[in-house]
């Protein structure tokens, strides 16, 4: 959920050595909190992959190759960046796990980090600071180091910083978040997606991006982004097929549907926005209004199940430190949508929007991946 933006910070371009963090032994097992129940009976399975370790609290997951890499972020700074008095440094990093939840290795990461994505089997790109004062950190796993690009510009044109990445034809596209909003846009582009509820322009409205592609400039230093898709694009609405115009006043995390589409979560508006033909002439929009027990639900991360093979989920729980392990009894159902938000994890009806919750009682859950075996 965004924040309002603070001061604006300069953060210089860094090259940080990673630091070794080799383990052979066994995790000690660690017991899921009393509070966590599911809903289904035996359908599934719950336990503790592992818990960040220190203060750090465990955020975007992903799976390369045989490890796993989940971002851990330093709650004692700002999601700009900023430092609140008495913090000096970041103690943020990004852990490479194995699939027994042993540490590998641990990269020191600047400012407040939150998208992950793989740029190839060697290489991972991380946006920190969602708010404003964005960077771009290029992880090299082969050599083990980590060096950071800032933005080319003062401000990045929607006001706020960046989230979620993505790869799509070798490019990597970032969210666009805490946009700077209006309430009286000129032109008025009414009728805006909105939530279940009716309410238009809840949040103010946006007209400014809400994903950009990214460039690493020749510098060394700095990285460019180049708007792709407008907030103000005219979209269709899932359910009852109506024309609407998109407002995502809080662009957060993205993945890819069974059918390859981009989907962009648009949190605190409680709506799914599906890409079609994404950066072709035919590219087309439709937005998907979530709502648990008939009330519109924000959501962090969405995935789809694998359409084949053996796979189990990993799940982070920010707050309360721990990477939670899913198992499905039957295995999981291809290509099902499971979503996390405000302390519950979810199924998610891609066509209806209705979301069924698996496990209630976790704190505030962010980071979803489904591990193949």
């Amino acid at each position: 959920m965004k924040l309002l933006p603070l001061s604006v910070l300069i953060v210089p371009a860094v090259l940080i050595l990673g630091c070794s963090g080799n383990s052979s032994k066994t995790p000690t097992p660690i017991a899921v909190p009393s509070s966590v129940t599911g809903t289904q009976g035996s359908a599934y399975t719950i336990s503790v992959f592992a818990q960040a370790p220190g203060t750090l609290q465990p955020d975007d997951v992903i799976q390369l190759g045989t490890s796993i890499f989940v971002i851990c972020q330093d709650p004692n700074v700002n999601p700009d960046g900023t430092f609140p008095p008495g913090v000096t440094s970041s103690l943020a990093e990004l852990l490479e796990y194995d699939e027994k939840g042993n540490v590998l290795q641990t990269y020191k990461l600047p400012g407040h980090p939150d998208g992950m994505v793989a740029f190839n089997s060697t290489t991972i790109w991380v946006s920190s600071n969602e708010d404003a004062n964005s960077v771009i950190s290029v992880i090299n796993t082969t050599s083990n180091s980590v060096q950071s690009y800032t933005a080319d510009v003062a401000q990045l044109p929607h006001g706020g910083g960046l989230d979620d990445l993505k790869l799509i034809n070798g490019v990597v596209y970032a969210s666009a978040s805490n946009p700077t909003t209006t309430m009286s846009p000129s032109p008025n582009l009414a009728p805006y997606s909105t939530d279940s509820s009716g309410a238009t322009a809840e949040y103010g409205v946006n007209t400014g991006p809400v994903l950009y592609s990214l460039s690493l400039n020749s510098n060394g230093t700095t990285f460019h982004s180049t708007p792709v898709l407008m907030s103000s694009t005219p979209s269709t609405a899932i359910i009852g097929n109506t024309p609407v115009t998109l407002n995502m006043t809080d662009t957060d995390s993205s993945m890819f549907d069974p059918s390859g589409d981009l989907v962009i979560d648009s949190q605190q508006d409680s709506e799914l926005v599906f890409v079609q033909n994404f950066g072709t002439a035919s590219q087309s929009t439709s937005v998907l209004n979530v709502t648990l027990y008939g009330n519109p639900w924000p959501l962090d991360d969405t995935r789809w199940s694998p359409a084949s093979g053996s796979s189990f989920m990993l799940l982070s729980d920010p707050p309360t430190q721990l990477i939670y392990r899913i198992d499905a009894a039957s295995g999981f159902a291809p290509n099902s949508a499971y979503s996390a938000g405000q302390g519950t994890l979810l199924q998610t009806n891609t066509t209806t929007g209705v979301l069924t919750p698996v496990y209630i009682g976790m704190n505030n859950p962010h980071g979803i991946v489904f591990v193949t075996e």
